[in-house]
C-alpha cells in the first residue's frame, strides 16, 4: 500500500493521506487532461471525498493553469457563465448569456493557443438545467486548430446514464475518456488514515488515543469513507474524557450509542440521501429529459427561466406549474394558451398518481413517484385549488423577470 503522509495541519482538505482509490483518481484526471479528447466523469457517494481528489487535482497543475471549480446545481445559464468566467479572471457585466459564452468562447480559445487548455470542472452535473447543460455542450465543442479549447472535468455523485445517454449530450460524450468510480477505503488504510487525522489535530501519539481494534469499528462505522471518518473522529475529539478512547462513552448516529437527537436525525435523512418524484419528459415516444424534482415548486414552460424547459410553440411562456404539497405532487396550469392534459383530460389543478402523463403541447412528461412517497388515492380538491392560486399569482409576479430564450432544446441540442 502506498500511502503518502504530507505536512499535517488542521484542515482535513490539506492532511496530504492518500488512499489507493484517491491516487487511482488523481492519475485518471491526469489521463483526462493529457488526452486529446480531454472529457472525464468522476463520481462516488457524498462522502467519498471527490472534492478533496479535485482540490488535490488542481494543486499539481501548473501556476498559469486556468481553472474554474463551478458547482452546477440548479445554475441558470447566465450565472453559470458569469461563475466560469469571474474563476477564469474575468469580471465583466453583460446583457445576455448569449454575450457571456460568446466572450467565453473567445477566452478558451485564446488560452489555448497561447498556453494550455482551461480547465472546467462541473459538479452535480444531475441537477444541471437543461439550458445549461446546452451550454456546456457548446463549450465542449469549441476547437481551435483541430484541438478542443477546453479540458472538463465533471464530478457526480454517481453515473447518470440517462443523462449522459441522450443524443443531446454527444459533444460531451464523444469526448469522454471515461469514468472513475471513488472505491472506500481499506481496514488499514483506515487506520492509516485514522492515525494521520488525530496528528493533524495535534495528537502525537495516535496509538495511544485508541487502539487497533477500535480503528476497525471506524472503518465498519464509516463504511472506509473519509467524510464519514472526519466526521466519526471530530465527534470523538469532542467527547471524549478518558484515554484510551472506548467508543461506547461516545455519541454519534454511525457508532452504537444514540441520543434521541441522534435517532431522529437517522430517520428524517438528509436531503440527499431522499429519494424524490422524477420527470421523464419524452416527444414522439422518444426521451428527451430526465428530471429530479428537488423544490415545492417546479415551472413548466418554453421560458428560460422554466425548471423543465420545453422549446416549443405549443408551449406558453409559463405553461404550468408541479407543487409538493402535503406529500402530494399537483399539476396546475397557468392559464396556457393551448392547455394542460392528464392522461388526455384537459386539467385546471390536478392531484397526481404515480406513472400518470402530463401532456403539454407534443410533449409528454411521466411522473414517477417513490415508493416512500405519499400515495394520494383521492384528490383533495382544497389542495389542489389552492396550489392553483398560488402558483398564478407567483408566475404573474414573476413574469416581468423573463428573459428570452437563449438555447433550443430537443434530441438534437441539449
Amino acid at each position: 500500500m502506498d500511502l503518502d503522509l504530507g505536512q499535517s495541519v488542521k484542515h482535513r482538505e490539506s492532511v496530504g493521506l492518500r488512499y489507493r482509490s484517491q491516487q487511482e483518481a488523481l492519475q485518471f484526471l491526469g489521463n483526462v487532461l493529457a488526452d486529446e479528447r480531454g472529457v472525464g466523469l468522476l463520481h462516488g457517494p457524498y462522502s467519498s471525498g471527490k472534492s478533496d481528489v479535485v482540490n488535490q487535482f488542481v494543486q499539481q497543475l501548473p501556476a498559469n493553469a486556468v481553472v474554474a471549480i463551478v458547482d452546477g446545481a440548479h445554475l441558470k445559464a447566465r450565472p453559470f457563465l458569469s461563475e466560469v468566467l469571474e474563476q477564469f479572471g474575468y469580471s465583466v457585466e453583460l446583457n445576455s448569456a448569449d454575450e457571456m459564452l460568446n466572450m467565453l468562447r473567445v477566452i478558451v480559445v485564446q488560452q489555448t493557443r497561447a498556453h494550455q487548455a482551461p480547465v472546467l470542472v462541473v459538479q452535480n452535473i444531475n441537477n444541471m438545467y437543461p439550458s445549461t447543460l446546452c451550454v456546456l455542450c457548446k463549450l465542449a465543442s469549441q476547437m481551435v486548430q483541430g484541438r478542443f479549447a477546453l479540458r472538463i472535468i465533471l464530478v457526480n455523485h454517481r453515473y447518470y446514464y440517462r443523462i449522459m445517454g441522450s443524443p443531446s449530450m454527444r459533444p460531451i460524450t464523444d469526448r469522454l475518456i471515461g469514468n472513475f468510480k471513488m472505491e472506500p477505503m481499506t481496514e488499514q488504510e483506515t487506520m492509516v488514515y485514522a492515525h494521520a487525522r488525530l496528528r493533524s489535530y495535534g495528537v502525537d501519539q495516535p496509538d495511544n488515543f485508541f487502539s487497533i481494534d477500535i480503528c476497525t469499528e471506524l472503518h465498519s462505522a464509516s463504511g472506509g469513507w473519509p467524510v464519514k471518518l472526519d466526521d466519526i473522529i471530530m465527534t470523538i475529539m469532542d467527547q471524549a474524557e478518558d484515554f484510551p478512547v472506548r467508543l461506547e462513552d461516545i455519541d454519534h448516529p454511525a457508532l452504537g450509542k444514540q441520543s434521541d437527537s441522534a435517532v431522529e436525525m437517522v430517520e428524517v435523512g438528509s436531503p440527499a440521501d431522499q429519494e424524490l418524484p422524477k420527470l421523464i419528459v419524452t416527444l414522439n415516444g422518444k426521451t428527451q429529459q430526465y428530471i429530479e424534482l428537488v423544490n415545492s415548486r417546479s415551472l413548466i414552460g418554453r421560458s428560460d427561466l422554466s425548471d423543465v424547459t420545453i422549446d416549443s410553440n405549443f408551449v406558453s411562456r409559463q405553461h404550468a406549474l408541479l407543487v409538493q404539497d402535503k406529500g402530494a405532487v399537483i399539476i396546475v396550469d397557468l392559464n396556457s394558451r393551448n392547455g394542460t392534459f392528464v392522461n388526455s383530460r384537459r386539467v385546471n389543478a390536478k392531484v397526481l398518481r404515480d406513472s400518470d402523463i402530463i401532456m403539454v403541447g407534443d410533449h409528454r412528461i411521466k411522473l414517477i413517484l417513490p415508493s416512500g412517497y405519499a400515495s394520494v388515492v383521492a384528490e383533495d380538491p382544497d389542495i389542489a385549488d389552492t396550489a392553483r392560486m398560488k402558483g398564478i399569482a407567483e408566475a404573474r409576479r414573476s413574469k416581468d423577470s423573463e428573459i428570452p430564450t437563449l438555447f433550443v432544446i430537443d434530441e438534437h441540442q441539449v
